[in-house]
């Protein structure tokens, strides 16, 4: 079965690429220029450029292919890769880890203390021969 979605076609100085009408919604070069800025930007996320142009990740990657030349475009997404900080969620679960470790070696290291620790007990009036 043919996909027959309607195609749009992206046009830069170093490459012509044909995508999917549905990968992109209609953006003006201006608007793909902020989105290409943005996804360089190692301290931005995904997810602000969703909030602002309306792209998912996929979507982005898909401009930047269609956006960048071959060799700029394998050395974006190497330096994506390696960035937790382009993903909030990636970013978020890497923090709970950490804060959960953390604080799990604090109560194993109070738990430690507290066994060496010597409690003495208070002087009680009971003894085995009353309680008989």
């Amino acid at each position: 079965m043919r996909n027959t979605t309607p195609l749009i076609s992206i046009t830069t100085a170093s490459q012509s690429e044909t995508l999917p009408r549905t990968a992109l919604p209609q953006l003006s070069e201006a608007e793909i220029s902020d989105v290409v800025a943005m996804a360089w930007q190692d301290d931005t996320p995904f997810e602000a450029i969703a909030l602002q142009f309306g792209l998912t990740e996929a979507e982005v990657i898909g401009l930047m292919r269609a956006t960048l030349k071959a060799r700029s475009f394998r050395v974006w997404r190497m330096r994506v890769r390696a960035r937790p900080a382009k993903h909030q969620a990636r970013q978020l679960n890497a923090q709970r880890a950490q804060n959960q470790y953390a604080s799990s070696a604090a109560s194993e290291r109070a738990l430690g203390d507290a066994a060496l620790e010597d409690f003495p007990l208070p002087p009680s009036p009971l003894s085995r021969e009353s309680l008989r």
